[in-house]
């Protein structure tokens, strides 16, 4: 063998020195505990974000799940509520006497008021987090709405009797509670937003199979992956709460009943979700759970915590989820961002700020938004009376531009920003416009007093039609009484308008068309319509 050169030599000897050090390094950073902890929740915290406890430094998953649920147990708590609610009305209807043994009614009496639905004592159960040492406790709102009484006990049986409520948001399903200690266990809060789909979970709480106080089964844990991210379920929102922001996480981790207002925790240990709410059709977990944000969560929280109350900054559109036949014709990258179908009123900040009926918002600030509960939670985090730059797709030109708003808060009558529900349709099977329409102006007094419109308006109104065309298969039945006044941008005063503008229409093509429609009661709403030409 020949002998080694001293250059190679000399390079074999810095390798086996520099491999030394590094073993030595390693051996001397595990002996003193050098390991940095996890700082998921720590980026997310500012200033003013003061709950949460520290993440665990690292998790091995070959024991299960063991570990995290040690760490994080004992700040699980179980939440007793007890106060005057409705009585759940069985199947069986009210006994009411024949019409023929009813008395007889003045015609011109006022009707009998409505009688108030029967309440009654009742208990139930739900659970809840410690989210800081000094004794706050998240919830959902609906474990605790109606409460005159809330009891909290802990992991290790440690009990607090009447404990205060600091205040609740049935807008996002929020509530938060305070007990008097100051040496709690307390959950790390980490990050919904950087949370992927696919990823471990584990749901804590305390379900219940029956009710009241003695039918939980405290600080139980099941595991599953996130399978969605984004959700809206429609179960927040109704008349009286028309502001509600669904923008949940899926996951197929059990969820039950007494499980609400629990922690949604990834496994480093940290929580990223309020468990809310399950798809089921038996009252009983079927594969489908549902758990609130911990991003949204935490707003509320704060505000809670700083005001006593929610400051919601609103821009005063109603707007609906981008479609598959929408991104095509506004020629959008992917299916992600929210119509704009109308305003709230004339000085909506967004009108005032020069978005129009048809741009779609698709970015806050520069960062994209997939959709209505997206905008919703991304504008939550800004304060009334702050600008904020919306990233708006134009209907007309399908370019690209920036809308700055100047927020306002949420008070007075109306809707501000609310998901406008649309009709249930079918994209891939619609067809043509398939609509009938007439002139406004060449209609009789009978039929301008029949839709309603006058002779002031223009447009054309829609009289007859096939319901399996393009509106009717949008809108679930022939249109009857809508008037078109705007098809791809261009108006349409009249009937020659109409039929110009819709014989250049090609097939495939996707049509935007901006109409308005009666409402109940008097006067007249706009909204919009994306449907497809169809293949000859």
């Amino acid at each position: 063998m020949k002998k080694m050169s001293n250059a190679l030599r000399t390079r074999l000897n810095l390798l086996i020195a520099t491999a030394l050090a590094f073993a030595f390094g390693l051996g001397l950073a595990s002996a003193l505990d050098l390991t940095p902890l996890s700082i998921a929740a720590d980026d997310l915290r500012g200033p003013e974000w003061v709950i949460g406890g520290p993440a665990l430094s690292s998790v091995s998953l070959n024991g299960g799940f063991g570990e995290v649920v040690e760490h994080v147990s004992p700040a699980v708590a179980t939440i007793y509520a007890e106060g005057e609610r409705e009585v759940q009305q069985t199947g069986r209807l009210p006994f009411r006497l024949p019409p023929q043994f009813q008395p007889e009614q003045d015609p011109d009496a006022e009707p009998a008021p409505e009688p108030e639905p029967p309440t009654q004592l009742q208990a139930w159960s739900g659970s809840g987090f410690v989210v800081s040492e000094d004794g706050y406790v998240v919830t959902n709102n609906h474990v605790v709405e109606g409460a005159d009484r809330i009891d909290i006990e802990l992991s290790n049986q440690r009990r607090f009797n009447d404990v205060q409520l600091v205040g609740r948001d049935p807008q996002t399903d929020v509530a938060l509670l305070k007990i008097d200690a100051d040496d709690l266990a307390v959950l790390p809060i980490g990050s919904s937003d950087d949370t992927k789909v696919g990823e471990w979970v584990l749901a804590i709480g305390s379900p219940g199979f029956g009710g009241g106080r003695r039918s939980t089964l405290q600080t139980s844990v099941t595991a599953g992956i996130v399978s969605a991210k984004g959700r809206s379920i429609d179960i927040l929102r109704n008349s009286t709460n028309t502001l509600a922001i669904e923008d949940f996480i899926q996951t197929d981790a059990v969820i039950n009943r007494g499980n609400s207002g629990g922690p949604l925790i990834n496994a480093n240990g940290e929580v990223i979700g309020i468990n809310t709410a399950i798809f089921s059709s038996t009252g009983s977990y079927q594969g489908y759970g549902f758990a609130i944000p911990i991003e949204l969560a935490r707003e509320v929280v704060d505000d809670l915590i700083e005001f006593g109350e929610v400051r919601r900054a609103l821009i005063g559109v109603a707007i609906t989820d981008v479609t598959s036949t929408e991104a095509q014709f506004y020629r959008l990258d992917a299916v992600a961002g929210a119509v704009v179908g109308g305003f709230s009123f004339d000085e909506s900040p967004a009108r005032l700020a020069g978005i129009e009926v048809g741009d779609v918002i698709v970015g806050v600030e520069g960062t994209e938004v997939s959709g209505v509960s997206d905008l919703q939670r991304r504008i939550r985090t800004y304060e009334p009376g702050q600008t904020v730059g919306l990233d708006i797709v134009r209907r007309v030109s399908k370019e690209r531009d920036v809308a700055r708003v100047k927020l306002i808060p949420a008070e007075g009558d109306g809707v501000l920003l609310a998901s406008a529900r649309r009709p249930t349709r079918t994209e891939s099977e619609l067809g043509g416009l398939g609509v009938e329409v007439e002139d406004i102006a060449e209609l009789s007094r009978g039929d301008r007093r029949e839709y309603g419109v006058t002779e002031e308006m223009s447009g054309v109104v829609v009289t007859n039609g096939d319901r399996r065309g393009a509106f009717g298969r949008f809108f679930g039945q022939v249109p009857e009484g809508i008037v078109i006044t705007d098809i791809n941008g261009t108006e349409v005063k009249d009937l020659a308008d109409y039929e110009r503008v819709a014989s250049r229409l090609e097939p495939g093509e996707a049509v935007s068309v901006i109409y308005q429609r009666p409402v109940l009661g008097g006067g007249w709403t706009s909204g919009i319509a994306t449907v497809l030409v169809p293949e000859r």
